[in-house]
């Protein structure tokens, strides 16, 4: 599937969540390249924005992603690694792993305190829509899900634009509900699918992401 753009692509998915305008639910943005995505989404439903943000992990000589380094600096396995993989991984390059890890972290934080504070606690009692544009795997859904394991959310769903097939399957096991516009088994890289850039500048898209709720309230 195409799309115009960006926001296009969350509007699309606004439209089969429509039951859920103005009840306060909270988008959750899986990667900083969805954001755009999930404001068109926000903005159509009246709901808050949370970019929930990591770094991928990987470690030198080895092209598979290990897992990712969450806001709280926790760190997440990547689902497509099995426990002798990882048991492997563990021993031939701890050290390794370890300062990539730290690095990841220290990155990751200098992009989030361009957002300001966002509350885990702000989530409790709310739907929250775990938000892709284009999804490639799994692993940001592996995080979130991790991440999110202490909030005692009302609802938890799975969205993406154009969706692999196996990190489809992951959202609709793991979620209250899924919605993939389009299910693929072989995915070009993302901007293939985009007409147009995104509407917003990355220094727009945080000031939106932090004064949204504004509109709203």
């Amino acid at each position: 599937m195409y799309y115009v753009n960006r926001i296009e692509l969350g509007k699309i998915l606004a439209d089969r969540l429509m039951e859920l305008k103005g009840q306060g639910a909270v988008v959750i943005a899986l990667r900083e390249e969805s954001l755009t995505a999930c404001i068109g989404l926000a903005s159509e439903i009246n709901a808050w924005v949370f970019p929930l943000l990591s770094r991928r992990i990987t470690i030198p000589g080895d092209p598979r992603p290990m897992g990712l380094i969450d806001p709280a600096g926790i760190f997440t396995w990547s689902p497509d690694l099995e426990k002798v993989q990882r048991d492997g991984i563990e021993m031939e390059s701890h050290g390794v792993l370890e300062d990539a890890k730290r690095q990841a972290f220290s990155d990751l934080n200098r992009v989030l305190d361009q957002y300001g504070q966002f509350s885990k606690d702000s989530l409790n009692g709310r739907v929250l829509l775990l938000t892709g544009d284009i999804v490639e795997d799994r692993l940001e859904i592996a995080m979130a899900l991790e991440y999110l394991k202490s909030v005692r959310y009302k609802a938890i769903y799975g969205l993406g634009g154009n969706v692999d097939s196996l990190a489809a399957d992951y959202y609709h096991i793991q979620t209250d509900k899924s919605v993939a516009l389009d299910v693929m088994t072989h995915m070009f890289p993302a901007e293939h699918y985009f007409e147009q850039k995104d509407s917003y500048t990355p220094e727009e898209c945080r000031l939106l992401v932090t004064n949204i709720s504004q509109y709203w309230t």
